[in-house]
């Protein structure tokens, strides 16, 4: 259980203040403005308090209208700290590469912070699984407080590899895939709306029609993107293939929920890398009431899935949707 009196102290000890961030290094960053994370403190263990630093106003993360946060929020602080903490407590060397194999999170509640959430901390574990001494397989779980309330849960596995490993990886799973369904795929994909996939600027849209494949969408990848490609990568970043389930998502969740919807909880699995030069479909499917599997595909190969589970966004049944999970 997590202890406030711990935090109070740990968050006094930390130095924190709303300005303050980790080092950029640390978290595979290469602008100040992308770090989420400004101070982490032991509490025991593998467990870590790491308090945020998020901004208030962003391309992807930012704060809505009504000053709740994108629950997406949780995927990239999660990962800058499982970065973070595999650097500097589990003695990871900077030159490894970082292959996420899963991610998952459940929100009981939606995320409210003061504004530059210096009010929300994560307790998190992060444990090395045993094995050779220059092999990194890790995972974590998380809770997330914020104005000392829990509204959820995170867990993320993944590995670090050395130069040479990730090389030999990188080799093995680059196939080519089978572009059968993209004999003439356009140039210039026509991308949906930002209305249509929850986002208010055209910049932040990342996916479009898909004529080629009925029911799947193009993933539109910018490599330019300040906030998706802040820094090099030579495959399709796993964060970009998350939002675009988000957005695919949305897309299809509209057709039910005409007052609108948003996910609280998503469970990742990431199977392949994504080659930046090939193209690259995204698809989302009800599987349940307000639950969806999204799946992004190169070729015939599948990339990553997901199960996406939400409720409608509009005040009124948001909430009765939280006062009838308060009274179970």
């Amino acid at each position: 259980m997590y202890d406030a009196a711990i935090e109070s102290d740990a968050h006094k000890a930390a130095g924190h203040h709303a300005d303050a961030h980790v080092p950029r290094t640390l978290v595979h960053k290469a602008a100040d403005r992308e770090v989420l994370l400004s101070a982490a403190q032991p509490l025991a263990d593998d467990r870590f308090a790491v308090w945020m630093r998020w901004p208030h106003d962003h391309l992807l993360h930012g704060r809505s209208a009504d000053g709740t946060r994108d629950p997406l929020i949780v995927v990239e602080t999660m990962r800058q700290a499982g970065i973070y903490l595999s650097h500097r407590h589990h003695d990871v060397p900077m030159d490894h590469a970082f292959v996420l194999h899963s991610f998952e999170y459940d929100l009981s509640a939606p995320i409210r912070d003061h504004g530059n959430g210096s009010d929300a901390v994560l307790d998190i574990t992060v444990r090395r699984e045993p094995g050779k001494p220059d092999r990194f397989k890790l995972t974590s779980e998380a809770e997330l407080r914020v104005g000392g309330r829990l509204v959820g849960r995170a867990g993320m596995s993944w590995q670090a590899l050395a130069p040479r490993h990730y090389a030999v990886v990188r080799h093995r799973c680059a196939g080519v895939p089978s572009l059968a369904d993209f004999t003439a795929p356009p140039a210039d994909p026509v991308p949906l709306s930002p209305e249509a996939v929850g986002r208010d600027r055209e910049d932040a849209v990342l996916i479009a029609d898909c004529p080629e494949r009925s029911g799947a969408r193009r993933l539109r990848t910018d490599t330019g993107h300040p906030a998706l490609f802040d820094h090099e990568s030579d495959h399709v970043p796993g964060m970009v293939i998350v939002e675009a389930f988000r957005q695919a998502v949305l897309v299809e969740a509209a057709k039910g929920a005409p007052e609108g919807w948003e996910p609280r909880a998503m469970h990742t699995t990431f199977a392949s890398f994504g080659e930046l030069d090939q193209p690259v479909t995204v698809s989302a499917e009800p599987v349940g009431d307000h639950a969806y599997l999204a799946t992004a595909r190169q070729g015939e190969r599948a990339l990553a899935t997901a199960r996406v589970a939400g409720r409608p966004a509009s005040p009124l049944a948001a909430m009765a949707a939280e006062a009838g999970a308060a009274a179970c």
